[in-house]
């Protein structure tokens, strides 16, 4: 929780650098640390389905909207919106007339009034940052449902006896990125597509991105749902957007804003009902 939470500070800190280069740098420099591993398990990844290709694209997705919703909103706003995932589950299960459990309904509803506390006062009076800030808050809750919907399809495929293997999953993501992020250097030129990377700050801030915060929270989280009860990891996971606010202000100055605070409060707990609930 606390390596994913550094995400949007590393993003803050590489304003000069296209949004395109940002998400497949991450990527491209995330498979320096799971190419390995995969490469040594690929006896025991099976085969690379049409499956895997569809849900390591979901994530590629994934990691592209978040970063064009951090260069929009605040670290600890996208953080959070990112982290509420578990909301679009249970409103895809309410759709599909599925059974859902009292307990994830109202933290449902709670979260999502959390969600309006945040998001109404740039909407109604925040100008044009405050619209900005939303615009950004809605890239990182459609990246949240993008997260729900892989969620979601790896059930149904394991459900099926179809999944894919989580670490080719993740490999293939990652290994999209790579040949993207060549094919982006190829077509445009390395001084534009590298734009804004002009020192060992700015490499310095995308390793970051792509080791620290990507590639360990992956291995790190798989490890963890393995060893611990999945109840424990989900909830764990909630503290992803505290770590965030702390870290944005530490590195960045960034202060939270006061609506921040109680709509903060409202969509983690109305999380954490709806995570219990479901346990």
């Amino acid at each position: 929780a606390a390596t994913w939470s550094l995400a949007g500070v590393w993003i803050q800190l590489l304003p000069g650098v296209p949004v395109s280069t940002v998400v497949m740098g991450r990527l491209a420099l995330s498979l320096l640390l799971i190419g390995p591993i995969a490469w040594w398990k690929r006896h025991t990844l099976g085969p690379m389905s049409g499956a895997a290709w569809a849900l390591a694209l979901l994530m590629v997705g994934y990691y592209g909207l978040a970063v064009a919703g951090f260069r929009l909103t605040t670290v600890a706003q996208g953080t959070l919106f990112l982290n509420v995932s578990p909301l679009f589950a249970v409103a895809w299960a309410l759709v599909r007339g599925q059974a859902v459990r009292p307990g994830e309904k109202w933290g449902t509803g709670l979260a999502l009034v959390g969600v309006a506390v945040i998001l109404l006062p740039g909407l109604v009076g925040g100008g044009a940052e405050g619209r900005a800030q939303v615009m950004g808050n809605a890239l990182a809750l459609t990246a949240a449902a993008g997260m729900a919907a892989y969620s979601i399809a790896f059930g149904h495929l394991k459900a099926a006896g179809r999944q894919p293997d989580p670490l080719l999953v993740t490999a293939l993501t990652f290994g999209i990125g790579a040949v993207a992020m060549a094919a982006l250097v190829g077509v445009r030129g390395a001084d534009v597509a590298l734009a804004g990377l002009d020192g060992p700050p700015a490499w310095g801030a995308l390793a970051g991105l792509g080791l620290v915060t990507t590639a360990i929270p992956t291995v790190a989280y798989s490890i963890a749902s393995a060893r611990l009860p999945p109840i424990l990891t989900t909830t764990v996971r909630l503290l992803t957007p505290a770590f965030g606010a702390l870290a944005a202000w530490l590195v960045l100055g960034e202060v939270p804003t006061a609506w921040l605070i109680p709509g903060g409060a409202l969509v983690l707990g109305g999380l954490l009902l709806s995570v219990r609930a479901k346990a």
